[in-house]
């Protein structure tokens, strides 16, 4: 039982450093056979309302892929656990930010919706146009029943890394 569970949580950190290097190989990309960058996305992105700016919480997006039941109900509680504290704020506009990209799936594929196993990346996002600079990661295991306890921890883990990297956020 051990060896398939690590086996399958190494499988899901090597999907997601794959993932996130693929994503930067095709941003280096400059050579004249490569396609332009799709700007228009950022188009939609605003700036922060100096409200937001001023109120001093840690600005943090969820992002999220690959997900099974399970993985949706973490970040669902995860989002709402940022939402409703005096600590940090969702973010989707044009600043600094920490993001936290998200992949889980099924730990066993005849058992749906008992638990589930995710992979979990903290990184630091300066723009929407700049590649975000890593920062830590964790895997682990979703259990049905501990949701809110996870996206708890999750949210505390946020801040401990927070205030590791806080000097990212200062102003020049």
């Amino acid at each position: 039982m051990f060896r398939p569970t690590m086996t399958l949580i190494f499988l899901i950190s090597l999907l997601l450093f794959l993932s996130s290097l693929s994503v930067a190989t095709a941003q280096n990309r400059t050579g004249t056979g490569s396609p332009p960058v799709d700007m228009e996305m950022l188009k939609d992105v605003q700036d922060v309302p100096q409200e937001l700016q001023k109120g001093g919480k840690i600005p943090v997006m969820v992002v999220y892929e690959d997900m099974d039941s399970l993985g949706r109900r973490m970040v669902f509680n995860l989002r709402e656990r940022f939402n409703k504290s005096g600590m940090f704020r969702l973010s989707g506009y044009k600043e600094k930010k920490i993001k936290l990209i998200i992949a889980s799936q099924e730990e066993f594929q005849g058992r749906p919706g008992l638990s589930s196993i995710y992979s979990l990346v903290w990184t630091y996002s300066y723009a929407e146009d700049v590649l975000s600079t890593y920062l830590e990661s964790q895997v682990g295991i979703i259990e049905a029943g501990h949701l809110q306890e996870l996206a708890e921890t999750i949210a505390a883990r946020t801040d401990e890394i927070f205030l590791q990297y806080s000097y990212l956020f200062e102003e020049e």
